[in-house]
């Protein structure tokens, strides 16, 4: 399994040599050379840099996801790995037969998840028992579908307990910025992993968007994003806007955080591929209990500076 994100920032020419990614760095002569069987991501950011097409077509056959980023830091473009995939029309048949009443009880078993997940975030952080006990309610009351919208009810409780009353989601604060970063190198990883797996991402469970060509990863980022809301709860006070390096750094480095996954600690790029690897085997049987999904752990985000 490829484990390794290359946070490109700045430099000057990347190519292939020796079947390595090859860097070489704005003013100076050494290259620096990463095996691609190590690497599963790989985000750009200075615009000067030089990339070329042999590069770009292995790091495509090693299911390597390549993200490009706009003049504000932020991922704007992934270049993604076609044909990587035995048998992508059986996945697609499969997905295309998945009928409402499952996708009501997958979407359900998502949401709780995701609420669960930010009721363990509130008791590693603010620690509010009030707002805990809230959660805790609302993640039992997930129904079907979620028809009585347990998930937005219970994010309005959530972030009001990490970021107070003031706090205002869609706003242009350092903190929504940083979360909107974070969130994004997660549905990265997601959609990278479908890809490897087979799967058609229009294809959503809840969300069917005809504007997004990724709904279903934005149906499975949805567990995994209250490790993205834990970080800047720890780090609102060092968070700039617009993000500092080491503030998207810091983000990137989330897919190497631990989390559980069936009962075992792995790091959240793997619990990544193990959520999609369920849904696979779910299509299969349609056993709701085959689907897998993380539960966040105590991480002292401190200790990794």
């Amino acid at each position: 399994m490829s484990y390794r994100q290359i946070y490109i920032r700045k430099t000057e020419y990347l190519s292939l040599k020796n079947e390595s990614l090859c860097i070489k760095k704005r003013n100076d002569s050494e290259e620096l050379f990463v095996p691609l069987e190590d690497i599963s991501s790989i985000l750009i950011e200075d615009p000067r840099t030089t990339i070329t097409v042999s590069l770009l077509t292995e790091l495509s056959k090693n299911g390597v996801s390549t993200f490009l980023c706009d003049n504000t830091y932020l991922p704007n473009t992934q270049i993604l790995p076609l044909n990587v995939h035995y048998n992508q029309l059986g996945v697609y048949n499969k997905q295309i037969s998945l009928i409402d009443s499952c996708k009501n009880r997958l979407w359900q078993k998502i949401i709780k998840a995701k609420i669960h997940n930010q009721k363990l975030v509130a008791s590693f952080t603010s620690n509010n028992e009030h707002d805990i006990a809230m959660l805790n309610r609302y993640e039992l009351d997930v129904k079907l579908n979620d028809k009585d919208n347990r998930e937005g009810i219970a994010s309005k409780v959530f972030f009001t307990s990490l970021f107070g009353h003031d706090f205002i989601r869609f706003s242009s604060s350092h903190i929504s910025n940083a979360l909107n970063y974070g969130y994004t190198i997660l549905h990265g990883a997601i959609v990278r992993s479908l890809v490897v797996y087979g799967f058609n991402t229009f294809l959503g469970i809840w969300h069917d968007s005809n504007q997004n060509a990724f709904n279903l990863a934005s149906d499975f980022i949805e567990p995994f994003r209250p490790i993205v809301d834990y970080y800047c709860y720890w780090k609102q006070n060092s968070i700039e806007n617009p993000l500092s390096s080491d503030n998207r750094k810091g983000l990137i480095n989330l897919l190497n955080e631990k989390v559980k996954i069936n009962n075992k600690l792995c790091n959240i790029e793997y619990a990544i591929e193990s959520v999609v690897k369920s849904y696979l085997s779910y299509l299969d049987n349609r056993l709701i209990s085959t689907l897998l999904m993380p539960e966040l752990i105590g991480i002292s985000f401190y200790e990794l500076e």
